[in-house]
C-alpha cells in the first residue's frame, strides 16, 4: 500500500462527493483530510501542510473558491501540487487552472480510477512516499498478482494474456476479493466507458481463456444473473 506519510487534502462543497472521495484515497492507504470549505482547509494548512491538495473549483457560494486556494498556497515557500475537480471545463477555467499550480485538471462527475492512477503517478515521479511498496497488495485473490505500472497480470507466477481493457477489467475482480459481485456498471466504468455493457461479456469469456491457458480447468469466475460476475471462493 502506498506509505501513509503521504498527505492528501481534499476539499469538496458536496458530502456525497466528499465522502466518495476520501473513501477511495484512503482505501489505497493514503492519509487524508477532509474538508468542506475554501476557510477550514486554508485554517488546516497554516498548521501542517499537505503533500497534494485535490480541490473543487466551485465550494458552496465562492463560484472561484479553488482557484482561491491555490492562490493562497503559492504564498509558501513550499510547493504544493494540486489536482482541480470541476465541471467547468472552458479553455479559459483549465488555462487559469494550471496557471496557479494545478498538476491535473479533472472533469465532473469524476473517475475514481482515474483519479487514484492520477495520485499515484504523481507519487512516482516525485519520489514521495511509496507508490507502488507492493503492488501485489492489491490482489486479494489467492495466485493472482497484478503489476500495476506494466498493466501486467501473474496467475501462479505465469503472465496473463491480456489487454490493457481486460487488466483493468480483472483488477476489479482482484480488489474485491472472493465471492464479492463486481457490477456491469463498475466492470463498465473500470475501462473509463470503453467496454459498452452488451460487450462486457465478451470481454470475460476472454479473461476466463487467458487463465485457461495456464490452468485448464479454470472456472471461477461466475455471472450473477442481473447483476454481474464474481470470483468464486475455492471449496
Amino acid at each position: 500500500m502506498p506509505n501513509t506519510d503521504f498527505h492528501i487534502a481534499v476539499i469538496e462543497d458536496d458530502p456525497i462527493q466528499l465522502e466518495s472521495l476520501v473513501t477511495a484515497l484512503e482505501q489505497q492507504g493514503f492519509s487524508v483530510d477532509s474538508f468542506d470549505n475554501r476557510q477550514s482547509a486554508e485554517e488546516s494548512f497554516s498548521e501542517s501542510l499537505p503533500n497534494l491538495v485535490i480541490s473543487d473549483i466551485i465550494l458552496g457560494s465562492e463560484v472561484d473558491g479553488g482557484f482561491d486556494l491555490a492562490k493562497h498556497l503559492l504564498g509558501y515557500n513550499q510547493p504544493i501540487p494540486i489536482i482541480f475537480l470541476s465541471e467547468r471545463q472552458t479553455e479559459f477555467d483549465i488555462y487559469t487552472g494550471h496557471a496557479l499550480g494545478a498538476i491535473d485538471y479533472l472533469p465532473k462527475p469524476i473517475s475514481l480510477d482515474m483519479l487514484i492512477v492520477k495520485v499515484k503517478n504523481l507519487l512516482r515521479i516525485t519520489g514521495s512516499g511509496q507508490a507502488q511498496a507492493d503492488e501485489n497488495d492489491v490482489s486479494k485473490i489467492p495466485y493472482l498478482e497484478l503489476s500495476l505500472d506494466q498493466y501486467r497480470a501473474y496467475w501462479h507466477d505465469k503472465p496473463l494474456d491480456l489487454t490493457a481493457t481486460e487488466f483493468e477489467m480483472l483488477k476489479q475482480f482482484a480488489m474485491a476479493g472472493e465471492a464479492n459481485v463486481i457490477s456491469y456498471d463498475a466492470l463498465q466504468s473500470s475501462t473509463q466507458g470503453v467496454v459498452e455493457r452488451n460487450t462486457i461479456n465478451t470481454h470475460i469469456c476472454r479473461i476466463r481463456n487467458a487463465f485457461k491457458k495456464i490452468t485448464p480447468d479454470f472456472d471461477l469466475i461466475h455471472n450473477e444473473y442481473g447483476r454481474g460476475y464474481s470470483w468464486k471462493e475455492k471449496n
